[in-house]
């Protein structure tokens, strides 16, 4: 795991320009459903659906919503295909510019599709157990299980170049085998998201909102993507 991380810290110092750049989108495609009419709001960095409001949403209403959704939700598997092109370009010293081209045409495609069939998937959970006395318990276990379950889909469709089902399963497998490590990157990500929330929170409403947005968008993001896929390419001795 000390590993995986060293190599992800590496690469992100090495590479700042270009994962900034690739990451800027990850912003705008978080702000894109609260520009909409759609039941969304920010908190603690993120953008969050309002479920309780659904009800209430009319069919245009939830026609923009859903589209609005789906551009954001393409413009972020867009992203993270191609930072995870930027991390097997430099692995086997290809041209990251064909393969970003790649990306966008294949690799991209295949995370949308499998991200957006999780999405109908969360929406399907928020609304089954919307009057469950325990809802406050089994909600957050099922969308854990579905996360736990999807973790190495972005590596195994770009690094492996797998089909999206395939890619479920290795990530399945993977997240399972590799428990230790998945942990690790959990305790990581909530310390990042935490360290960012407290510090830039401490500015004028909205501001610190949209800050602390930034920041997870072109920082927390990006490195957890980056760590995410080094876990993954330990699967590969000479690589690690």
């Amino acid at each position: 795991m000390m590993r995986a991380l060293q190599h992800s810290i590496d690469f992100f110092f090495e590479r700042i320009g270009l994962v900034v750049l690739f990451s800027i989108p990850f912003f705008f495609a978080l702000l894109i459903p609260t520009f909409v009419s759609t039941p969304s709001y920010l908190a603690l960095g993120g953008v969050f659906l309002r479920t309780g409001s659904i009800p209430e949403v009319g069919a245009f209403e939830a026609a923009v919503a859903a589209f609005a959704y789906l551009v954001s939700l393409f413009i972020i598997s867009d992203s993270i295909a191609n930072i995870n092109v930027l991390i097997k370009s430099k692995r086997t010293l290809t041209t990251a510019t064909k393969r970003v081209w790649k990306a966008l045409g294949t690799h991209a495609v295949n995370i949308f599709l499998v991200y957006t069939i999780a999405t109908i998937l969360v929406l399907i959970f928020q609304l089954v157990t919307f009057d469950l006395p325990l809802r406050g318990i089994i909600l957050p276990l099922l969308m854990l299980f579905l996360s736990f379950a999807l973790f190495f889909v972005p590596p195994a469709i770009v690094i492996d170049e797998r089909q999206p089902w395939h890619a479920v399963v290795i990530s399945f497998r993977m997240a399972i085998r590799k428990l230790d490590a998945v942990l690790s990157w959990m305790v990581l990500g909530l310390v990042m998201l935490t360290a960012g929330e407290f510090v830039l929170l401490f500015l004028p409403y909205p501001l610190g909102q949209y800050a602390t947005l930034l920041f997870n968008s072109v920082v927390v993001i990006p490195f957890l993507l980056i760590y995410q896929t080094h876990i993954y390419m330990k699967k590969y001795g000479l690589a690690y």
